[in-house]
């Protein structure tokens, strides 16, 4: 899953922020709001994963061979923290193409012809944003405060 997040309210804070920064120094705190959000968006998605009650009823084959062992829910991936220029991401959760255990979270939430898309992935960006831009506004701010204060 990736989300791209515009923070609303914070352009003065990310101005003065960008205009006391020195590239290294935006990477950086980049990468710490990029870690500090990960388990945020972790938990969040492992609440709107659906969960059977029994394991052995999950994944692909409901008990055969490929049966999982563990949730989905309880194994919500993430990935390392990458950079594309100045801005830093990581990726959490799964994607179209994912071939692991729990490969068929894909089929919750983007559907299938038999069933309609859950869509958790999307639910789960829109509820961590508040959360998100608390990360982002401490961290800006702390910066600032130990650099320019």
């Amino acid at each position: 899953m990736r989300i791209e997040m515009e923070f609303q309210g914070l352009e003065e804070l990310i101005k003065a922020f960008e205009a006391a920064a020195s590239d290294d120094d935006i990477k950086a705190v980049d990468k710490s709001i990029v870690e500090k959000s990960e388990p945020v968006v972790k938990s969040i998605m492992a609440s709107k994963i659906p969960k059977s009650t029994d394991i052995t009823k999950s994944g692909r084959g409901f008990g055969s061979k490929s049966s999982v062992s563990s949730h989905a829910a309880d194994s919500v991936p993430v990935g390392n923290v990458k950079y594309s220029g100045l801005s830093a991401s990581a990726q959490v959760g799964w994607e179209k193409s994912d071939s692991s255990e729990h490969f068929y979270v894909k089929f919750i939430n983007w559907g299938t012809v038999y069933q309609p898309p859950r869509e958790f992935i999307y639910a789960t960006g829109r509820a961590a944003d508040g959360e998100l831009q608390k990360i982002a506004e401490q961290e800006y701010q702390s910066y600032l405060d130990r650099t320019v204060g």
